[in-house]
């Protein structure tokens, strides 16, 4: 059946709201946790707290400004509803809309930078060679510049910036805007991704180690692959046809590539975490096959582990025996017996 406007009652219900709630309530609960998880990892290792952690922090409560707005603007701004039932439920929706149309991006671009920052410090922090520290400032000036350069963008795409909900005065090509806009994302992700490598791979340790690593700068760079699929999508999206409907699709890439770099960022200090939930797990496994502490009743057993241990003094090392773990110094400030600015490899040995 269709309306007097020439709409039929199935495209007028139709709705992406749902899932969009779903996905910015999904990294609500994964950036808060994530946030948490990386404390607690913090505490375990005894790494201090250091500028990363006020950069990481500060990315939280950005994305959590990201998340609240995008909500209020799905309830309050009928994004994920077509135009046309907007208008005709309730027209103030438009006007919540625009607002929220400027003011969701400014929050967006901010909010990409801190967690990117914090991964740019950890790298200056194991970085000697003045090539790659260059590098690195050098990635964290484009951030920094394109961050400046899309506000002001943001601020001057339309005169006046009421026109996104008045529909009076003039825009530049905001389609443009709005794609081009992450481009700078997507170069600094790939350089984040490609630079430590050459660096790990020099490293005099074992084949094991060396894939440990890259998966930890890896796991640290997963933002890349949400700003590839961002930069694809908004260059199929005309943002200038059913506003409120394709806002949808703008709003949803603005919370999971920002929020996205936030849990991505948090990542790299998750090895204390990952090795004290192993002693625990493989402590409980054990205990579960003995039925008691084997370590206070088998003297026999003591004596061999004993004996073990001893074995592993000197170059007989094996992969049984022998746990890999990588310490990234800050800056000489964890250990004074190890150099500002290197990467440090661990031989640490368990005796169960």
């Amino acid at each position: 059946m269709a309306t007097t406007e020439g709409y039929s009652e199935a495209y007028l219900h139709e709705s992406r709201q749902k899932g969009l709630i779903a996905v910015i309530v999904l990294f609500i609960v994964l950036e808060t946790l994530t946030l948490i998880l990386r404390q607690v990892s913090k505490r375990l290792g005894r790494i201090r707290l250091d500028w990363d952690d006020l950069l990481i922090t500060l990315g939280w409560v950005l994305c959590t400004v990201v998340n609240a707005t995008s909500l209020d603007d799905v309830y309050h701004g009928g994004v994920g509803r077509h135009e046309v039932w907007v208008k005709q439920t309730d027209p103030g929706m438009i006007s919540v809309w625009g607002h929220y149309i400027i003011i969701i991006p400014l929050i967006y671009f901010a909010a990409c930078v801190p967690a990117k920052l914090a991964v740019v410090y950890l790298y200056l922090n194991i970085f000697t060679s003045k090539a790659m520290r260059m590098i690195c400032f050098g990635v964290a000036a484009v951030m920094l510049g394109n961050w400046f350069g899309t506000t002001v963008a943001g601020l001057l795409v339309c005169r006046p910036l009421s026109y996104f909900w008045t529909g009076v005065g003039h825009c530049i090509n905001t389609n443009a805007f709005f794609r081009w806009s992450g481009l700078a994302n997507l170069i600094t992700d790939c350089i984040m991704l490609v630079l430590p490598m050459p660096m790990v791979w020099n490293l005099q340790a074992s084949l094991r180690l060396k894939l440990g690593i890259c998966l930890t700068f890896l796991f640290g760079s997963i933002g890349l692959i949400s700003s590839i699929f961002r930069f694809y999508i908004l260059f199929v999206t005309n943002s200038e046809v059913d506003t409120t409907w394709t806002a949808a699709t703008f709003v949803l890439w603005c919370v999971v590539e920002s929020g996205t770099y936030q849990i991505a960022a948090c990542f790299p200090l998750y090895r204390p975490l990952v090795k004290y939930l192993g002693r625990k797990l493989h402590l409980t496994s054990s205990r579960g096959e003995s039925g008691h502490d084997t370590t206070a009743s088998n003297p026999r057993l003591t004596r061999s582990h004993a004996g073990r241990f001893q074995s592993l003094k000197g170059d007989s090392l094996t992969e049984e025996t022998e746990e890999d773990a990588v310490g990234l110094v800050t800056l000489g400030s964890q250990r004074s017996d190890i150099a500002p600015g290197t990467i440090v490899v661990d031989r640490r040995f368990s005796v169960t």
